[in-house]
């Protein structure tokens, strides 16, 4: 995967207390084919601002087809979106 920003359908868990933990999720690559991850781990989770935008990043184990690997995620609160910023290799 070469593409980095790239926006994805999230399944995802929010607590009582407002902890949010992405579960799976899935995207199209360049090629338009639908990829469906599964997050195994959350390595580092945290609260940041990008650009003025509040947000929420996530490193992840996540799991394809017997392939680990680890990617960083975000979620956007204003615009309730999340994106994929980039996989780690």
């Amino acid at each position: 995967m070469t593409q980095k920003n790239v926006p994805v359908q999230m399944i995802a868990y929010c607590g009582s207390d407002g902890e949010i933990r992405p579960i799976r999720f899935r995207f199209e690559d360049d090629a338009h084919a639908m990829h469906t991850i599964c997050v195994e781990e959350i390595v580092d989770s945290r609260e940041c601002c990008y650009v003025g935008r509040e947000a929420f990043r996530f490193l992840c184990h996540t799991a394809e087809d017997d392939r680990r690997q680890l990617m960083e995620l975000s979620y956007f609160v204003r615009s309730h979106t999340w994106t994929l910023l980039r996989a780690v290799y």
